[in-house]
């Protein structure tokens, strides 16, 4: 005997499938199998099917004992096939008609047991009614009301009573009192004949849309299972911002001595804020002015260079440069020709703070690269700090600007460049500019 390992699993999987298909099929339609029907399958003949729909109630005696199967054309007739429970007796004569269930026009077959034996074959048309629409009816009705003289028959009425004057008093006053009822048939005539066939249009537009009539109420019990289903996870919702509540109040709870100077420097923020509006309302209007001219210096080509004045403080930031520029052979102390002539402009420097001054070193051959003190490298052999070599024979000229030849003055300084403008405001009258004004 072959292992289950062993075997073909295209075969075992084959057969899983076919297994499982079965079974699917079986539990799908298992109640139409004969050893598994709760019911016993009738049939009977009808002159129409007056409405009637696959799946309608099957009642007997007012109780409901099974559904309709099938509706079918046989020949001029039509046959209904419908089951009902197994325990109920169906006589050899039974009959079977088709009721109106509701007003909306549902219909219902309704099973009236008689005979003494047990029914075998479809119920015949002869034992059979099928349902008298109330359209028809209303139809009817008005036929035979247009086609009545209502002035003859209040006459006849009229005379009949006359004729009636010298009976008893108790018959006297019924007859008079079909008089009555003659003359207000007569009188509202009209109006009955107006009921009547706005009734019939009534009835007529409702059985023209039964179906659409059947249609929303089969929507709207979908709308209320979809409320019922939202009302569930609003309620869920609920309970979820009742748990959240009750852990947010446990949590102040547990935090109160924290919280409590967390929120008096709150407070305290809030109020310099408060009191530094109007001053943080002109950074937020000038801020749009500076994005203004960013987008603009950005749309006019590919790349684009800005400055935001004292984002870092300087003094953070020098000692890097003028270990840089040491490096690099240059003195960081001796200012450029134009620092010499040129006026400072903008606002003065911010004070130095206390900040450690980089280790690099400042001996040996110029570098000509990024600064190792910079980048932080510790292993190199420029830290530790080391000895400038020693001083050039005397005889060289000294460091600084070249001297003046003999007989030679300086040049006076020249005016700063540029020099301030002044205008005169509105309504001032200028006065005349000073020397070294323009």
């Amino acid at each position: 005997m072959k292992y289950f390992s062993e075997r073909n699993p295209l075969v075992v999987g084959a057969i899983g499938v076919v297994v499982v298909a079965g079974a699917v099929a079986a539990s799908l339609t298992y109640s139409k199998l004969p050893f598994f029907k709760s019911g016993r399958g009738y049939s009977a003949y009808f002159a129409e099917a007056g409405g009637l729909l696959t799946g309608a109630a099957v009642q007997v005696s007012g109780v409901k004992a099974g559904t309709v199967d099938s509706i079918a054309l046989d020949g001029p007739r039509v046959l209904v096939t419908f089951e009902v429970d197994k325990h109920i007796r169906l006589g050899d004569r039974s009959e079977a008609s088709i009721k109106t269930k509701s007003l909306l026009g549902a219909k219902i077959l309704e099973i009236t047991t008689r005979g003494d034996g047990r029914l075998s074959g479809p119920i015949p048309l002869e034992h059979t009614h099928a349902p008298y629409q109330l359209p028809e009816a209303l139809g009817d009705l008005g036929a035979a009301i247009s086609g009545m003289d209502t002035n003859r028959l209040s006459e006849s009425l009229a005379v009949l009573a006359d004729t009636f004057s010298d009976t008893p008093a108790d018959l006297k006053i019924a007859v008079a009192g079909v008089a009555r009822f003659s003359q207000t048939l007569s009188d509202r005539d009209t109006q009955l004949r107006n009921l009547l066939a706005n009734a019939n249009k009534a009835t007529t537009v409702l059985s023209q849309r039964s179906d659409q009539i059947a249609r929303l109420i089969a929507d709207s019990n979908a709308l209320l299972v979809q409320l019922q289903g939202q009302s569930r996870a609003l309620d869920q919702i609920s309970g979820n911002i009742a748990a959240m509540s009750r852990q947010i109040k446990g949590f102040i709870a547990d935090n109160r001595q924290t919280l409590k100077p967390a929120l008096d420097k709150l407070n305290e923020v809030l109020a310099i804020v408060d009191n530094r509006k109007e001053r943080v309302r002109q950074a937020i209007k000038k801020f749009d002015d500076y994005a203004l001219s960013l987008g603009e210096s950005m749309s006019t080509g590919p790349w684009f260079n800005f400055y935001i004045a004292n984002l870092i403080p300087g003094q953070f930031i020098q000692p890097f440069v003028d270990a840089a520029f040491s490096d690099l052979g240059l003195d960081p102390n001796v200012l450029l020709p134009s620092q010499l002539s040129d006026p400072q402009v903008g606002q003065p420097g911010t004070p130095a703070l206390p900040v450690p001054f980089p280790r690099t070193g400042q001996g040996g051959e110029p570098r000509l690269n990024l600064p190792d003190a910079i980048i932080g490298k510790p292993g190199d052999p420029r830290y530790p700090y080391r000895e400038p070599p020693p001083a050039p024979p005397p005889g060289g000229p000294p460091p600084g600007p070249p001297p003046l030849a003999p007989g030679q003055t300086a040049p006076p300084p020249a005016p700063p460049s540029p020099s301030p403008v002044y205008v005169p405001a509105p309504g001032e009258s200028p006065s005349p500019p000073k020397a070294g004004e323009r």
